[in-house]
């Protein structure tokens, strides 16, 4: 485990200390403040190396996330009228949902036969928290995409805000809850794609 999750705030810090052992050798002229400016660069070299090597349970969830966001793109592209008539395979997007979150499921499916994505989502403002010793996350994020909908050969520029609820099982990370949020106040929305039981 990194005890960050960039490599810029101990690398930060090192320049400083690099910054003041020169100031120190400026006025002093000894070889020990020069070795301490050298030692410091070399450890902002390694921190960064270390950091790109390490990634964090946060930073596999992003991952994750904007995995599913390309997966679900191109499933919204597959997906339509031809499937609701003759079945085709699951698409990719649905194996990101655990197999116990049937209405999140099912509300993914809705949304694919619904809806095309001809461009790739675009997924910002992403924060991330982490609980149950980093087996539970939930993420806030924004997607944008171009969205045609119904069968309209136009498409429209939406942006929307989400909220998943993610669950570690068996090495992976599933969702099992996504919320719309509206865009600016965060708060929960109704669903259009939520399937009533």
């Amino acid at each position: 485990m990194w005890f960050t999750e960039t490599p810029w705030p101990p690398i930060i810090g090192l320049c400083v200390v690099g910054v003041l052992l020169f100031l120190g050798w400026m006025s002093q002229r000894k070889t020990a403040f020069l070795a301490g400016v050298a030692l410091c660069l070399a450890l902002c070299g390694i921190v960064f190396v270390v950091e790109q090597q390490i990634v964090t349970e946060r930073e596999h969830v992003g991952q994750t996330l904007l995995d599913f966001a390309v997966a679900f793109q191109q499933d919204s592209m597959r997906q339509g009228l031809v499937n609701l008539v003759v079945p085709g395979p699951q698409p990719a997007s649905l194996s990101f949902i655990s197999a116990s979150a049937d209405g999140t499921r099912r509300m993914a499916e809705a949304a694919l036969n619904f809806v095309d994505l001809p461009e790739a989502v675009r997924i910002s403002d992403v924060r991330t928290t982490m609980s149950n010793n980093d087996s539970r996350a939930v993420t806030q994020f924004r997607a944008s995409a171009t969205v045609r909908a119904g069968g309209h050969a136009d498409g429209v520029h939406q942006p929307t805000r989400w909220e998943l609820t993610w669950q570690r099982e068996k090495g992976d990370w599933k969702i099992l809850r996504a919320t719309r949020l509206h865009f600016m106040s965060g708060e929960a929305l109704q669903n259009p794609f939520t399937t009533r039981e």
